[in-house]
């Protein structure tokens, strides 16, 4: 190292020049628009700026034969091979919509099964069959979307089975994989497949119910839960579960007029809301610590306004909160699991990052 002030004072000279030539040249690119960047909901730039563009125009027209979203074609393939025509399984599974040996017999039209436009084509013709074999069990396109979806992972006949998506794990979580991928990575608007069951969110402005919190349990079917005892509501979820460990505080969502507050067996101490926009929905907060109520029955409070702190009063055995969305028809005036919606696709929706 040289430490001569001479040789040190020089290079300050040189530093300021040097600078001072930098600086046209990075103003010059901060002038630049910024490359597409993933929002976390949806590619900068448009509905299909995640999928490859040399597979766009595939998915596009396997989409429109399927009769479902070009997202959920995409999210199916991203969840398959992630877009690569080679890839094979350990069962074998081949190219890139991973076909077996013997649908890509029936479906793939004599083409090689490692030809990705082939098999993406492939896969519009499968999901037409399969939806058609379901589509009348479902009420609303999204529902015709989630039975297409079980039907591709556990069978038409299984669906038809049980009335619906079956109580299987494996297929439960794959339905709710793809339409996760489906909206957040390939979405156009942030809306899920199937478009929003209660139509227009507004613009209001919205927040996560529990900052700070982790999604613990999901919407549907999970079962019963050790130490909880078990009834219906326990085993078919009608809410989101986030905790935080305890002592959290919980806040409104969105701008809410208090309908309902107070203490029962089940939900422990609760707060009951209905949005002051529409389309009205109804918002439960399940399970708050006893004596930190902060709200009470024709209260109007806005976004951000604290709840409640988050506990484990009721049929609980952890500090959490169950956040409960229900459609605008529903009561709101006691806690009830009626009209319950799925809440993900719905903050996901409004830009809570979850």
């Amino acid at each position: 190292m040289d430490n001569s002030r001479s040789l040190l004072q020089m290079g300050a000279a040189a530093a300021v020049v040097g600078l001072l030539i930098l600086i046209p040249v990075i103003l010059m690119k901060l002038d630049k628009p910024a490359p597409a960047a993933h929002t976390g909901c949806v590619p900068a730039g448009g509905s299909t700026a995640g999928i490859p563009e040399q597979y766009r125009e595939d998915v596009s027209a396997a989409a429109t034969e399927a009769g479902v979203p070009a997202a959920l074609v995409a999210a199916q393939i991203q969840s398959e091979s992630t877009w690569n025509p080679q890839a094979k399984s350990p069962v074998g599974a081949r190219g890139i919509a991973q076909f077996m040996p013997a649908t890509w017999a029936e479906y793939g039209q004599g083409a090689d099964p490692f030809d990705a436009k082939a098999g993406i084509a492939a896969l519009g013709r499968y999901m037409k069959a399969i939806r058609a074999d379901v589509q009348d069990l479902g009420t609303t396109e999204a529902e015709r979307i989630d039975l297409t979806l079980a039907a591709y992972n556990a069978g038409p006949g299984a669906v038809l089975q049980h009335g619906g998506i079956p109580p299987f794990p494996e297929t439960q979580a794959y339905v709710r994989k793809i339409n996760d991928l489906a909206q957040l990575d390939y979405s156009a608007d942030c809306a899920p497949p199937g478009g929003s069951v209660i139509g227009d969110l507004g613009t209001g402005e919205w927040t996560h119910p529990l900052p700070g919190g982790v999604l613990t349990s999901r919407f549907g079917y999970r079962g019963c839960v050790a130490g909880v005892q078990c009834n219906e509501f326990v085993s078919t979820h009608r809410g989101l579960d986030f905790s935080t460990g305890g002592g959290a505080t919980v806040v409104a969502p969105t701008d809410l007029r208090v309908t309902d507050a107070g203490v029962n067996q089940y939900q422990g101490h609760y707060v009951v809301g209905r949005m002051t926009d529409d389309p009205g929905l109804v918002f439960q907060f399940h399970h708050c610590t006893p004596d930190t109520l902060q709200v009470g029955r024709g209260d109007t409070v806005a976004t951000g306004t604290p709840l409640c702190v988050e506990g484990s009063s009721g049929n609980s055995a952890r500090a959490h909160l169950h956040f409960q969305i229900n459609a605008p028809e529903a009561d709101d005036t006691r806690p009830t699991y009626d009209h319950a919606l799925d809440p993900y696709p719905i903050l996901i929706q409004m830009g809570i990052p979850l």
